[in-house]
């Protein structure tokens, strides 16, 4: 399975695809339309299944637009192009990325999929022009689910555009108990350590970013946590912040003093740390600040971080803290160096896989 630094780096890939694309059909241009609107062609610009090693595959002819993606509208007639609509919802474009000949564009994820008119309109300076095209939903968004959770367990996951959906722990596919487009339920199988989740809808598939079984936070300390506490115990403290997390439906809120810590035992031995690769941390604060964040209660390697008033997902190789080879503390300590400290909020703590 690809790892989810593989599928992000596809957005360069799509830069890069893109602006090859634009210099190409820039070439048939001749300075303005040629007096015809026409489509005479559309293709996906990236088409990757995450669970499939080596089929990534650019500019693909398609008959079926997934909302929230981006596609190459060929034909002629565009130099002038004033509006674009999918299923009567304008979606915002690029002038940059327009020529006589193209249009680069990535359709509103908002865009209407459920009982509609199957219609691409632009609205030109020569006209107007209306093309059938069947218009879909985007691929599934995962929100929170258990982390680490049990085989045997009924998780419930939650996202968005979850149409049709089929689970798929590792490469072991799971019909779900019940589902609503925002949540799915779900039996765990077995063998699920180091595997990630991911799913499917009618459109395509999403990867969880977060590895099962990695979680040493997840709305609750896990099993890989045995300890945790402050360096000043008059801080405020709630390990169980309902209002804003960034994955599942908790974080935590510690109202730092000012160079004071947070710090998080773990247990070594729940998990071989030969299979990861480093930490990740989502980090919020009532004020943008900067944190410390050094481990096994040492101070010699201690790498600062920026955050601001929404969250900022971090992650930090294991080099960054000279390659340990146990990882049994994690301590957090504000740098913001304000008089009075922030109120930080710490969400998703855990493992990256290698």
């Amino acid at each position: 399975m690809k790892t989810i630094q593989n599928i992000m780096s596809l957005k360069f890939y799509l830069l890069a695809s893109v602006s090859i694309f634009l210099l190409s059909s820039c070439s048939n241009d001749e300075g303005g339309s040629s007096g015809k609107l026409a489509i005479t062609g559309i293709t996906k610009a990236v088409i990757d299944d995450p669970l499939v090693e080596g089929d990534r595959q650019v500019d693909v002819p398609t008959d079926v637009i997934n909302a929230g993606n981006t596609y190459i509208i060929r034909g002629s007639g565009f130099s002038t192009l004033k509006s674009i609509f999918f299923n009567g919802l304008e979606s915002t474009f690029n002038p940059t990325l327009v020529t006589d000949n193209a249009i680069v564009i990535n359709v509103d994820a908002a865009t209407p999929y459920f009982n509609e008119m199957d219609e691409i309109k632009l609205v030109t300076n020569i006209g107007t022009l209306v093309y059938p095209m069947k218009i879909r939903p985007p691929f599934p968004s995962i929100s929170g689910f258990p982390i680490n959770p049990n085989p045997g367990d009924i998780i419930t996951i939650t996202g968005e555009y979850f149409l049709r959906p089929v689970v798929n722990f590792g490469t072991t596919s799971v019909e779900p108990i019940s589902s609503t487009l925002t949540e799915i339920t779900v039996k765990v199988p077995d063998n699920i350590q180091y595997k990630s989740l991911s799913v499917t809808n009618v459109s395509g598939t999403t990867v969880a970013s977060q590895t099962l079984g990695s979680a040493i936070y997840d709305d609750v300390y896990t099993s890989l946590s045995d300890y945790n506490g402050l360096w000043d115990g008059t801080n405020p403290y709630n390990i169980a912040y309902d209002k804003d997390p960034s994955q599942g439906s908790k974080s935590i809120m510690w109202g730092a003093g000012q160079w004071n810590g947070l710090y998080i035992g773990v247990v070594n031995s729940k998990f071989d740390i030969t299979k990861y690769k480093g930490i990740r941390v989502s980090l919020k604060g009532q004020n943008s600040g900067k944190v410390g964040i050094f481990i096994n209660g040492k101070d010699a390697v201690k790498p600062a971080f920026d955050f601001s008033s929404e969250w900022t997902h971090i992650e930090i190789p294991f080099s960054a803290f000279g390659n340990p080879t146990e990882l049994t503390q994690i301590t957090f300590q504000e740098f913001g160096g304000k008089v009075g400290g922030n109120t930080i909020y710490i969400d998703d703590l855990g493992l990256i896989l290698k």
